[in-house]
């Protein structure tokens, strides 16, 4: 198994797994975590210097964040975001993520991962990771994606619902890993998930 595929099993895992599984992730790929983990009514924003107050957020988001948090120097992006039914809003993207976009972490929270999309986005790509959410299946797909300068970058995401004790799904996380590639337009390169 790849970074990619690791990553997404150790966000997934029971909770109980966590310690094991990221043991076994630093092993197999040499990626410790550097963060400082905080309380339970703030997570510290590293962009600003200080802590963002998500008071809000519940007990199962402020887990998830912590766990995302872990990835903040892995060599791929990972992103968090909430639930479909609220416009799957961003909850946390690690350090990777906002060096490889050039946004903010405060810039990020709060909205659709669909601010990465521009004009080199191919519409089929976009479509495959809409009918993931829609039917709440993992998928992986090659995306255009844009920095917050516009400069574009081939991006690959793989995508995974995170379900609750009742079986509901009620995050999704993302592991996105740079392609090199050279900007011919648009791409409908895309594929399902490994499973």
């Amino acid at each position: 198994m790849g970074i990619r595929e690791d990553a997404l099993d150790l966000l997934a895992c029971d909770g109980d797994a966590v310690r094991t599984r990221f043991a076994e992730f630093v092993s197999r790929h040499g990626v410790t975590s550097d963060r400082p983990r905080t309380d339970a009514g703030a997570v510290a924003d590293p962009d600003r210097g200080g802590r963002a107050d998500l008071s809000a957020l519940t007990e199962r988001d402020r887990r998830l964040i912590d766990r995302v948090r872990l990835f903040d120097t892995a060599p791929v992006g990972v992103t968090l975001c909430g639930p479909a039914y609220r416009d799957t809003p961003i909850l946390y993207v690690n350090r990777t993520f906002r060096d490889r976009t050039g946004y903010s972490l405060d810039e990020l929270r709060g909205r659709n991962p669909r601010l990465l999309q521009g004009p080199h986005t191919d519409p089929a790509a976009v479509a495959k990771l809409r009918e993931a959410v829609s039917i709440w299946e993992p998928v992986t797909v090659d995306v255009w994606n844009h920095r917050r300068d516009g400069t574009p970058f081939l991006n690959r995401v793989s995508l995974r619902p995170l379900s609750g004790d009742d079986g509901t799904v009620t995050h999704w996380v993302a592991v996105q890993a740079a392609v090199q590639a050279a900007i011919e337009g648009p791409t409908d390169r895309t594929r399902d998930a490994e499973r």
